[in-house]
């Protein structure tokens, strides 16, 4: 955190192209700075002025005469490495580039940026951008985004895009949300989302994180820094691109079902960050987080006056996960006599009409439910705000009644409560109070199951993060794995043999059952009585990799005869989609006893580095696609939801009378698998397919491992 804090919290600021010229993006962050109220010195740089704002203009950097700790840099892209250079003479602790044009635009400009990287890192310095809108820290008095003023609050805000920077901005003014920073990261060639996460997540006055993300880089670093500050606050993510997530190509299962949203989706969530869809959506959910407290739990009590906002509130909480539990009777007396006669106190809560002229029926209801132990949150959904509009006017000092007495049971008791209703944008005293002092108040009875929802759920992930430990070493002969796959290299494959790959899991403690490679038909007669029968065949060559596809594979053979007949006709069928002198031999195995089949794999994912996966295996598990993936390294919650995540985990707990499955020893293997990625940078994929899992143990059938 202390790195950063020059950055947001700079003695001195200086702007390397500062300019007068009207609508000019340095004219607007020059403006922005000093009008801002920023307490420090501020140097203007410009060759050509002597002047600037009524302040002094330096030709240079070098003319201050003194060391600044901010340097923010709006120059043409030829001059950018000149005034990085220049910077860092000053000691510049961080140096902010406005200046588009450079890594985006191609290769020139992708030299420009490694150029002054390595100069700013030479010399200490940390950049912000290029291709940023610049920064804004409530902390620090300082305003670097050419906007006019900001609210200070408990958001802060961290996005790819300028746009969206100046779009954030005044819907957050429009919305009247405060912010404590705002970070644009531009093209990210300096200072990545990790270490901004890192620096907000002990922000005292950052109470939520708000981050908007086009690409993502170092992921798993984001994972990591992600899942230690949701222990303390919640981090809300607009990730876009879901529509062009999909399978990169890869040559085994594992590779063609790591759709990058299908792996941004797991790594949120074993980070505990809270993703969203739109920018309305961040900030509503964001509100949430900030200005109320959290639930202990996922249930939640849901009142109204009329029977069909409560059925669509219901539908709602159940659709984001919120369970609407029946009242205990007890609870339900003590409502009974604030309804209207015959309404249901169960849950919904229907108090018909007599809401309506007497809003202090609201309180007494949700006052009841508060003290509920067996609820966790208050949904009010309806009309109030605008009883005064449909009743009579004198309901309006009513509702404003109800409106501070729910502010004052949400605080007393430590439950969220969240209103739904048409008058929510109405410039109601009784909406306002509400709104000011945190109550969730929103138009959409959507929003507010999902606002709650996102709450319970965050609520829930954070004890569970709090719980996790990191999994100790495991003692492997890593020296032995190193050699074997130099051996690979040096033959100038990327993809071992099953007998290496089997080899190298060995290495790692992975549990295989006998195999024997045999190069002639009676060779393959002698291993099958050798391993007993039954056995399988399977095809070795290194230009095969789906066995099963090319006619490689014959299971359930009985004895020698079967075995001599079957090595013929898999060498024959591997003759047609290889080379002869690439066929190797056959592998004969022993049939493994029945169990359940499962895959477990590990892609070298561009955005987060090793993943893992776990799923239902066997010859559909494309077509099944029943997976859940970690990013690497996995904590023991991480490995557990791996297994009880999938669909098919009935299958593995046991149904129908049949026993359960062993899953310890499929997080031992997805454990194992974790560490030979993390040993071996080299490795891209591991796709262990299947692995029959047994009441007691498991059985590797077949095994592919792919590296560079």
């Amino acid at each position: 955190m202390k790195s950063l804090n020059r950055l947001f919290k700079p003695a001195s600021v200086a702007v390397i192209g500062a300019s007068e010229v009207p609508g000019k993006a340095a004219e607007r962050r020059t403006r922005s700075l000093i009008q801002g109220g920023y307490p420090g010195k501020i140097f203007l740089i410009n060759p050509k002025r002597d002047t600037l704002f009524g302040r002094k203009a330096y030709p240079s950097i070098l003319d201050i005469g003194e060391e600044v700790d901010l340097v923010m840099v709006v120059v043409a892209p030829k001059l950018i490495p000149q005034a990085v250079a220049d910077s860092v003479k000053m000691h510049a602790r961080g140096i902010v580039i406005i200046t588009a044009g450079l890594g985006e635009t191609g290769e020139e400009g992708k030299r420009i940026e490694a150029e002054i990287l390595r100069t700013a890192t030479e010399g200490g310095a940390k950049i912000i951008g290029p291709n940023c809108s610049g920064l804004f820290s409530a902390a620090g008095g300082m305003n670097l985004l050419g906007v006019p003023p900001i609210q200070k609050g408990p958001l802060a805000v961290i996005a790819q895009s300028g746009n969206i920077i100046d779009s954030i901005t005044h819907y957050a003014e429009i919305r009247g949300v405060g912010l404590s920073h705002i970070i644009s990261a531009g093209n990210a060639i300096g200072i990545q989302f990790h270490e901004y996460i890192d620096y907000l997540g002990q922000d005292e006055g950052t109470k939520a994180i708000l981050m908007y993300m086009e690409g993502i880089k170092e992921g798993g670093e984001i994972v990591r820094a992600a899942r230690e500050v949701s222990k303390r606050k919640p981090i809300v993510i607009l990730k876009v691109g879901r529509s062009k997530a999909g399978a990169r190509a890869a040559a085994s299962h594992t590779g063609s079902l790591a759709a990058d949203d299908a792996v941004v989706d797991a790594a949120f969530r074993q980070a505990g960050i809270v993703r969203v869809a739109n920018v309305d959506e961040m900030f509503d959910v964001a509100m949430a987080f900030a200005n109320m407290p959290l639930p202990k739990g996922n249930r939640v009590a849901i009142v109204s006056e009329g029977g069909g906002d409560n059925s669509v509130a219901a539908d709602n909480a159940e659709h984001f996960g919120l369970e609407v539990p029946v009242l205990p009777q007890a609870t339900q007396e003590r409502i009974r006599p604030f309804l209207l006669a015959g309404m249901p106190a169960s849950n919904p809560i229907d108090y018909g009409g007599t809401a309506e002229e007497n809003p202090d029926v609201i309180n007494k209801v949700v006052e009841a439910l508060m003290e509920e132990q067996g609820i966790d949150s208050v949904y009010v959904t309806g009309f109030f705000g605008g009883f005064k509009e449909i009743i009579a006017p004198h309901v309006g000092e009513l509702e404003e009644k109800t409106s501070r007495e729910l502010v004052r049971l949400m605080r007393q008791f430590g439950k969220p409560i969240a209103v739904h209703t048409s008058f929510a944008q109405a410039p109601f005293p009784s909406m306002e109070i509400l709104s000011k002092n945190g109550v969730l108040l929103t138009t959409s009875s959507e929003r507010a199951a999902q606002c709650l929802a996102c709450m319970a759920k965050f609520s829930a992930r954070r004890e569970k993060l709090a719980l996790a430990r990191s999994l100790p070493a495991i003692q492997v002969d890593a020296a032995a794995a190193r050699t074997l796959i130099e051996g690979v290299k040096q033959e100038g494959r990327k993809n071992l043999l099953e007998t290496e790959a089997r080899e190298l899991l060995s290495l790692y403690g992975i549990p295989l059952p006998p195999a024997k490679l045999a190069k002639t038909p009676e060779e393959a007669a002698a291993a099958a009585s050798a391993v007993g029968f039954p056995v399988a065949l399977k095809i070795l060559s290194p230009e095969i990799l789906h066995k099963s596809d090319a006619g490689g594979i014959l299971l359930n053979l009985g004895d020698e005869k079967a075995v001599r007949e079957g090595f013929a006709a898999v060498v024959t069928n591997a003759g047609k989609v290889s080379h002869p002198e690439k066929v190797l031999g056959v592998l004969v195995a022993p049939m493994a006893q029945k169990g359940q089949e499962c895959i477990v794999g590990m892609i070298r994912n561009p955005q987060f580095g090793a993943v893992l996966m776990f799923g239902l295996g066997g010859i559909f598990v494309e077509v099944l696609k029943d997976v859940s993936f970690r990013v690497a390294p996995p904590s023991d919650l991480d490995l557990d939801e791996m297994i009880h995540e999938i669909k098919g985990y009935p299958l593995l707990a046991g149904v129908r009378g049949r026993k359960p499955k062993d899953t310890a020893i499929l997080k031992e293997i997805l454990q194992r698998v974790a560490q030979l990625a993390s040993d071996h940078p080299e490795i891209q994929e591991v796709d262990i397919n299947p692995i029959i899992v047994h009441e007691q143990g498991a059985s590797v059938v077949d095994a592919r491992i792919i590296i560079t």
